[in-house]
């Protein structure tokens, strides 16, 4: 599996100008504009506040950028964050927060061992290794995945809410890029049943009509998923998984395809009505899966979006911020 294999944090001259308004605007000041999540409350720093994915995603930008950037100040501003994280593994393997409470208004203070926030904060780690080497990073991995491999069959990615298993492949990437350091023959175990629990998007793409249908599925579940057929590839190499990643683009093309280089979808997926926008999180989230899809072997015309998205809604108001 090394032709997938993830390259570490580096600059790249052509996109400094975009990184350092990243860094004074919102990503460099979540902290400051949104105080409500974004506190010492927050679940992810051992507080009674946010227990859900906000805070994993916002680390999930901050720290790449930090790093890329070599910022000192917002280094800073995410070590908290790591530390809270490495330091909250228990006996079993667990880790993030345990603990659900009570509502409260504009905070998700539940689901707080749901299967995916910990997605998110899996990436987070993997590239806070890429950029410093921790190998506590591995360890913590290493015991988290044994942890899911043992419950994972009595607490399927749905038990707790249906969004792990519509993004199982966020999972299933972190699970591969370990083994290609560890190489831990369990990891191919546990990349299998998280594959059998996820989504069946192979199916979905070469032998269902959803993507031709208005309403189908979550606009980033299908950001998010379509990835999902090209990284269980690399332990499975058969063709079909290829193929139905082909056919996925060309039907979103046909049938949900928008001048700016993405698809149409304001939370559901809602074709090509011109008076209808596509999410700030699908652009986000295409653009990373392009990124895996650069490193296959298949070849995929979208590709060329990986390079139009970011110059032409990330930059103007065709995107729908939800």
């Amino acid at each position: 599996m090394s032709n997938y294999r993830w390259v570490p944090l580096n600059r790249w001259g052509w996109l400094k100008e975009m990184l350092i308004r990243q860094k004074n605007g919102a990503t460099g000041q979540l902290d400051e504009l949104y105080p409500l999540v974004m506190n010492q409350r927050n679940g992810w720093l051992g507080g009674d506040g946010d227990q859900w994915e906000r805070g994993p995603y916002w680390i999930d930008g901050l720290l790449p950028l930090a790093y890329i950037l070599d910022d000192s100040a917002l280094i800073a501003k995410t070590k908290p964050w790591v530390e809270w994280a490495l330091a909250s593994q228990q006996p079993d393997g667990y880790f993030g927060p345990a603990k659900d409470y009570s509502p409260e208004p504009g905070i998700q203070r539940d689901n707080s061992r749901d299967w995916w926030p910990k997605m998110v904060m899996l990436k987070v780690l993997k590239q806070y290794y890429s950029a410093t080497g921790d190998k506590r990073v591995i360890t913590l991995m290493t015991n988290y995945f044994k942890y899911q491999l043992k419950e994972l069959p009595q607490k399927p990615l749905d038990h707790w809410t249906f969004w792990a298993r519509y993004r199982g492949g966020d999972n299933l990437a972190v699970i591969y890029w370990l083994y290609n350091i560890t190489g831990d023959k369990f990891l191919l175990d546990l990349g299998d049943l998280v594959h059998k629990q996820t989504f069946n998007y192979t199916n979905g793409f070469l032998n269902t009509d959803f993507l031709a249908r208005p309403g189908s599925i979550h606009c980033v579940n299908l950001a998010q998923g379509i990835k999902e057929p090209i990284i269980y590839y690399q332990h499975h190499p058969d063709k079909k998984y290829l193929d139905a990643t082909k056919k996925a683009f060309s039907d979103i093309r046909q049938y949900n395809g928008m001048a700016h280089g993405l698809y149409g979808g304001d939370e559901a997926l809602h074709g090509n009505n011109p008076t209808q926008g596509s999410e700030l999180c699908s652009a986000v989230e295409m653009m990373f899966r392009w990124k895996v899809f650069s490193k296959s072997r298949g070849r995929y015309p979208m590709l060329i979006n990986l390079k139009k998205l970011p110059l032409t809604p990330c930059r103007r108001r065709y995107l729908t911020i939800i």
